[in-house]
């Protein structure tokens, strides 16, 4: 049975002092513990919901330490260069953005908005290669959303030296979710150049001013 009121009789007929906060931690306490089925019509409708109890929202302006991406970067460049992805490091395939995942901590079930933007830089000068065909075709900064290990947005990404934005909306059950941002570069042609004449390696691609925005929507 739900106790809304507590009275605590003290010698000489008088009550407590705490009385009130007694009463109202009661009340509280059982309001709370009321499941969907009992709460009064329309208690919840959305016009009486703050927006936090409907949604929730993750960001950071700034993925990894700098915004830059944390792997596959090769010192091994000029001064006046990116430590960036070459030639001599790039693994080819898929590489993630940050060494770390994102963890979206506390999902409570539904809906997922996710959007990363970032910049990207690719060395194209050498995109016309001896395997390349008629007219030369860039190289591409292919760029990719994983949540939980499934492929979720994918797009060809930037060439040359651009902004790229994805987007993603789709339904997950409850609890956290790891998010991985990946990169992949259009594999290089045989006699693309892979330093310059001081020695150091070529910058091939980079990405930098990474950041996310995500909202969960729970109804």
């Amino acid at each position: 049975m739900k106790k809304w009121t507590q009275r605590q009789a003290m010698k000489g007929l008088s009550v407590t002092p705490d009385l009130l906060n007694t009463e109202l931690r009661a009340q509280q306490s059982s309001i709370t513990t009321l499941d969907r089925a009992q709460i009064p019509a329309s208690f919840v409708a959305a016009d009486r919901l703050k927006d936090n109890a409907l949604v929730q929202v993750w960001q950071d302006r700034q993925v990894g330490a700098t915004g830059e991406q944390e792997t596959y970067r090769d010192s091994n460049v000029q001064n006046s260069a990116w430590i960036s992805t070459t030639l001599q490091v790039q693994p080819g395939g898929w590489s993630n953005v940050t060494t770390n995942p994102i963890v979206l901590q506390g999902f409570k079930g539904g809906n997922l908005f996710f959007e990363w933007s970032c910049n990207a830089y690719v060395n194209n000068i050498f995109a016309g290669g001896l395997n390349d065909g008629e007219p030369g075709s860039p190289n591409y900064m292919r760029l990719r959303i994983v949540v939980n290990g499934v492929t979720l947005c994918e797009r060809r990404g930037a060439a040359y030296h651009q902004t790229t934005r994805l987007v993603i909306a789709s339904d997950f059950p409850p609890g956290d979710l790891t998010v991985q941002l990946q990169w992949r570069l259009t594999s290089a042609s045989e006699d693309a150049a892979s330093v310059v004449d001081s020695g150091e390696h070529l910058p091939y691609g980079h990405l930098w001013n990474n950041r996310y925005f995500a909202i969960g929507r729970y109804r």
